[in-house]
């Protein structure tokens, strides 16, 4: 009867513990670029599927939602900035980062957003 008690918490520890440990959180390194210049370098840790956002002074709000896709990391943005709403998406590596580029609404103003995936 101990045994089977035993055997039954295991069971249902290990399978509590996947979805945890397949949940683990996902390090992105981003930098913004305003005009040439890099105003921003934040670092985000968020959980895969979860949505996030960084807001940087003068350039925008980046929202953005990451999914594991085996070994690739699949990003769907929604950008607001320069005075456009943008809603692009990419897939990077770990060793292979990507980045976005748009400019204002006139033109004035020339942006960029870099994404690294940490580990």
């Amino acid at each position: 009867m101990r045994l089977s008690r035993l055997l039954v918490f295991a069971v249902v520890f290990s399978v509590s513990m996947s979805p945890a440990i397949a949940q683990q959180s996902i390090r992105l390194q981003f930098e913004v670029v305003k005009n040439g210049s890099t105003v921003a370098r934040p670092e985000v840790s968020v959980d895969p599927g979860s949505a996030a956002s960084i807001a940087v002074d003068g350039v925008g709000r980046f929202e953005f939602t990451p999914t594991l896709r085996g070994s690739d990391l699949a990003i769907a943005f929604d950008v607001r900035s320069g005075g456009k709403r943008l809603r692009p998406s990419l897939v990077i590596t770990r060793s292979e980062p990507g980045y976005l580029s748009w400019q204002s609404d006139t033109r004035a103003e020339s942006f960029r957003l870099a994404v690294s995936w940490v580990r």
